[in-house]
């Protein structure tokens, strides 16, 4: 039997550090996930305000069908992630089951806005929007992500008192304040490192 190091507190704590900086430079190596979905849906949320505030189009939402470029973007990195990433943390896997449930928990939550005709349904985004970048930006120690997420839940609570349209509006706000700036901060954190 072999003997075993034992740890003291401060190698413990290094350690832990260590796989904390190691996901980190590996999420933000990674910053697609935030950059093209807050951009996507940024440009899909302004698109559909252009169509239903400026030009009446009673099938604004018809853009959304846009949005499976993202999806075909995330499953085409998750492989490329998958075959280039050896080592697994702790931290990394509980980064991608976050964002696999809250994958699932946005597609569910839209089947049930289009039943519901979407009244007050863009808040419960931008809350989903501020859990996954508040969390996100815990597991990393990374504020920008953080704020984000405390950003999106006071603007959840301000566009819940708005016409739909202005709705559309936050809800473009949130991703920017969420997911663009935190995703362009974190990729140029990470190629300073």
């Amino acid at each position: 039997m072999q003997n075993e190091k034992e740890f003291t507190a401060q190698e413990s704590l290094q350690l832990i550090q260590a796989m904390i900086n190691k996901t980190k430079l590996q999420v933000a190596g990674n910053t697609s996930h935030f950059l093209i979905w807050g951009w996507l849906a940024f440009i899909i949320c302004i698109a559909q305000y252009i169509l239903l505030a400026w030009m009446h189009n009673e099938h604004h939402y018809y853009v959304w069908i846009f949005i499976w470029i993202g999806v075909f973007f995330e499953i085409r990195n998750a492989i490329r992630y998958k075959k280039k990433v050896k080592v697994h943390t702790y931290i990394g896997d509980s980064m991608k089951h976050l964002w696999t449930g809250l994958g699932i928990t946005f597609s569910v939550t839209a089947i049930v806005c289009v039943t519901s005709h979407w009244i007050n349904c863009l808040p419960l985004f931008i809350i989903l929007y501020a859990v996954g970048t508040f969390v996100s930006g815990c597991f990393l120690q990374f504020t920008p992500l953080k704020i984000g997420g405390v950003l999106c839940w006071i603007i959840a609570i301000i566009a819940a008192n708005f016409s739909y349209d202005l709705q559309i509006l936050f809800t473009a706000l949130a991703l920017l304040v969420s997911y663009i700036i935190p995703g362009h901060l974190l990729r140029n954190q990470y190629q300073h490192q």
